[in-house]
C-alpha cells in the first residue's frame, strides 16, 4: 500500500495548526508522516506543531509555493496531501482520497471544500465553485491550493511547485493537467471562513472572479496584483477588544494581548456552557499558557467579543477556534453579568454575559487554549462550585447563578429530553 506525507505550510496559525493535525491523527488511515514547513512565525505555530507525534517542523520561507515545494522535496511518502492549516480533515479523509486515487489512476487531484463554521451564503459560494471545478476539469483544469493530493514521484517529474509564484497552485493544476490526469474527487475537507469574515463575501466572490479571468488565460504572474492573504490574518495577540462603562458603553478599543495589568480597564468578555444531548456540562482544563488561571478548571469556553460583534456570535466563534465544536443552540442567559478578579498580579475585569449552548458533536480541543475537557453532570458542577480550588472563580460563581435561572433550567430540561 502507498506511503502518504502530509505538507502544511504554515505562518502565524497557532490558532488553527493544532485542530488540523489533531483532526490528521484522528484519521482511520493515519499519515505515515507531517511536515509542518513554517515561514518564520512569530507567534506559538512551531511550538505547538512540535508537541504532536509523527509531526516534523522544517523551517522554510515565503511565499507559500516555496513552503510547498520545500515540503515535496522533503516528503517520503508515495502521496502527498498539501493541506492549508486552515482546514480540518473528517476522520476518512485520507482513506477515503487514497482509495479514490488509486483506483481511478489519478495523479493529481482536489476534493471538494466546504465551509466552516457552515454559513448559507458561504456554503453557496463553495457549491457554486466546486461545481465549476468539476465541470472545468475536463477543458481548463481549476482546484483549489487548500487541498492538493499528488503522486510525488509525478509531482517531482514535472517541476514541483513554481517557489516564485504566488498563485504556485492553480499553476501547478494546469501544469498536472497537462502532463498528467489531474481531476477532482469525491471526499469533501473543511475550510475556514475566516476570508469571507475578514473581508466580506462579496468582496472575496470579486476577487475569486478576477482571479479567474487571469487564470483562464494562464496569466499567472499578472494575477499577482490581487494580494491573496497569508499569515497576515488578525493574530490573538493583536486582538481587540471592546472597552466599555459601568452602563456597558463602548469607550474605546484595546489590544487583548496589552490589557491585563493590575489597572485592566472593564471591557467585554462571555462566557459559554456547553451541553450535550445528554444534558451533561464540558469543561475545560485551560491551557499553561494562559495569561491568567493557567492549568485551572473552568467553563466551556471564554473569549471577547470583536468590535460590533454580537456576544453570541463571538461564542459560537470561539466554540469553533477552541473546541473545534460547532454549537446547535446558543442562549444569553445571563446578560448582565460583570465580575472581577485577580491572578498572579493580573487582574479580570469585565462586563461578561453567560451564555448556555447545546452542541451534538465531539469536542476536539485547540492545544493553544485548551489542556484538557471532560463532561460532568449539572449536579457535579453543583458539587465543584461549592468548593474554592476546583474552578475558577467566575465559573463557580456563574454556576451559582445558572442554578437560579429559569432559563437555564428550561433548557438542561430541553437538553436532558434528547436522551
Amino acid at each position: 500500500m502507498s506511503t502518504i506525507s502530509v505538507v502544511i505550510p504554515t505562518l502565524n496559525e497557532e490558532q488553527n495548526i493544532g485542530r488540523l493535525l489533531s483532526s490528521l491523527l484522528r484519521q482511520s488511515r493515519r499519515p505515515d508522516e507531517i511536515l509542518v514547513v513554517d515561514a518564520g512565525s512569530m507567534d506559538g505555530t512551531a511550538a505547538i506543531a512540535s508537541q504532536y507525534e509523527s509531526v516534523r517542523v522544517i523551517q522554510g520561507r515565503p511565499p507559500v509555493g516555496a513552503q510547498r515545494q520545500l515540503g515535496l522535496e522533503n516528503a517520503a511518502g508515495d502521496l502527498v496531501f498539501f493541506m492549508d492549516a486552515d482546514t480540518i480533515a473528517p476522520p476518512d479523509f485520507i482513506a477515503h482520497c487514497q482509495a479514490e486515487m488509486l483506483r481511478r489512476r489519478i495523479d493529481a487531484a482536489c476534493p471538494a471544500f466546504r465551509p466552516f463554521p457552515p454559513s448559507l451564503s458561504v456554503s453557496i459560494v463553495y457549491g457554486m465553485y466546486n461545481l465549476l471545478f468539476r465541470v472545468l476539469q475536463w477543458f481548463i483544469a481549476s482546484g483549489g491550493g487548500m487541498c492538493i493530493i499528488t503522486n510525488r514521484d509525478f509531482a517531482v517529474r514535472i517541476g514541483g511547485l513554481r517557489g516564485n509564484l504566488v498563485y504556485e497552485d492553480i499553476e501547478f493544476i494546469r501544469r498536472a493537467s497537462r502532463r498528467g490526469r489531474f481531476r477532482m474527487i469525491r471526499p469533501h475537507i473543511l475550510v475556514s471562513d475566516r476570508r469571507f469574515r475578514e473581508y466580506g463575501v462579496v468582496t472575496m466572490l470579486l476577487q475569486y472572479t478576477l482571479l479567474s479571468f487571469f487564470f483562464t488565460f494562464g496569466l499567472f504572474r499578472w494575477a499577482e496584483i490581487i494580494r491573496y492573504p497569508f499569515g497576515k490574518y488578525k493574530r490573538s495577540s493583536e486582538e481587540m477588544v471592546v472597552l466599555v462603562n459601568e452602563k456597558n458603553e463602548p469607550t474605546g478599543l484595546a489590544r487583548k494581548d496589552k490589557i491585563h495589568s493590575l489597572k485592566t480597564p472593564l471591557h467585554r468578555g462571555f462566557s459559554l456552557f456547553v451541553l450535550n444531548r445528554r444534558g451533561e456540562v464540558l469543561l475545560q482544563q485551560r491551557s499553561e499558557t494562559k495569561q491568567t488561571w493557567p492549568m485551572q478548571w473552568s467553563n466551556s469556553c471564554c473569549g471577547h467579543p470583536l468590535p460590533g460583534e454580537e456576544a453570541v456570535d463571538a461564542a459560537r466563534r470561539r466554540a469553533v477556534h477552541e473546541l473545534n465544536l460547532a454549537m446547535d443552540t446558543v442562549s444569553n442567559v445571563l446578560p448582565d453579568y460583570r465580575y472581577r478578579a485577580q491572578c498572579d498580579g493580573l487582574v479580570e475585569n469585565e462586563t461578561c454575559p453567560v451564555l448556555v449552548g447545546i452542541a451534538s458533536g465531539t469536542p476536539d480541543p485547540n492545544p493553544a487554549e485548551v489542556n484538557e475537557v471532560r463532561w460532568v453532570t449539572w449536579d457535579e458542577l453543583l458539587e465543584m462550585a461549592g468548593r474554592e480550588d476546583m474552578l475558577t472563580p467566575w465559573c463557580r460563581e456563574e454556576v451559582r447563578l445558572l442554578n437560579t435561572s429559569p432559563q437555564f433550567h428550561r433548557i438542561l430540561t430541553e437538553a436532558q429530553s434528547d436522551t
